[in-house]
């Protein structure tokens, strides 16, 4: 499924994620920073959102942004699961801090959501742009050096083959160190990933 498939998804569902949050649009406006009028527009599919708008969504409903992407569930029942990600057909997304390849999205209901994370900010992000998400994470540095910033832990210095484990509810967010930018495994883990159908 590609970029412009995907964010139709999110559109689709946007409404009911907001409400099984509790949330009213004034305050997912309020929480997110995107304009009621915006996102009463995405949920009645007015509108198709840009990529920093997702996050902003996503971050303000606590969830990983490529649940938010990823189509509804189908009816639940046994089986066995694979799917293949190549690397060149993995779909990327572009944040002015990150650039992201999501792979096995064509898989619904994983409980996993790895992603490959191209560090590119030189900079500590204002804290309203940290990632927030439900769940765990945990980071795995391919390429470079990266400093890993929490809200209640000092920065984490990470070189090639270092990782940190960490809970995502605590905002969090990656620097790149030195020259080119560093690559990251990131996978999420949802403690509880089939909430969201």
């Amino acid at each position: 499924m590609d970029e412009a498939a995907l964010i139709g998804v999110f559109c689709g569902r946007l409404k009911s994620l907001r409400q099984s949050k509790d949330l009213t649009l004034d305050e997912l406006s309020q929480l997110s920073g995107v304009s009621i009028s915006t996102i009463s527009k995405i949920e009645n599919q007015q509108q198709k959102p840009g990529f920093e708008t997702v996050l902003k969504i996503s971050r303000a409903l606590h969830i990983n942004f490529v649940h938010m992407l990823e189509p509804p569930p189908p009816a639940p029942h046994k089986m066995a699961r694979r799917v293949v990600t190549k690397a060149a057909a993995a779909p990327v997304y572009e944040s002015g801090i990150y650039s992201y390849a999501a792979h096995a999205t064509d898989l619904a209901q994983k409980a996993m959501v790895p992603l490959v994370m191209h560090i590119k900010s030189r900079s500590v992000p204002p804290f309203e742009e940290w990632s927030v998400h439900d769940g765990e994470e945990v980071a795995y540095v391919i390429e470079g050096e990266v400093e890993l910033h929490t809200e209640q832990y000092t920065p984490a210095i990470l070189g090639q083959g270092d990782s940190c484990y960490f809970d995502s509810t605590m905002r969090h967010a990656y620097v790149a160190r030195g020259s080119g930018d560093a690559v990251v495994l990131s996978i999420c883990l949802s403690i509880n990933p089939f909430e969201q159908a």
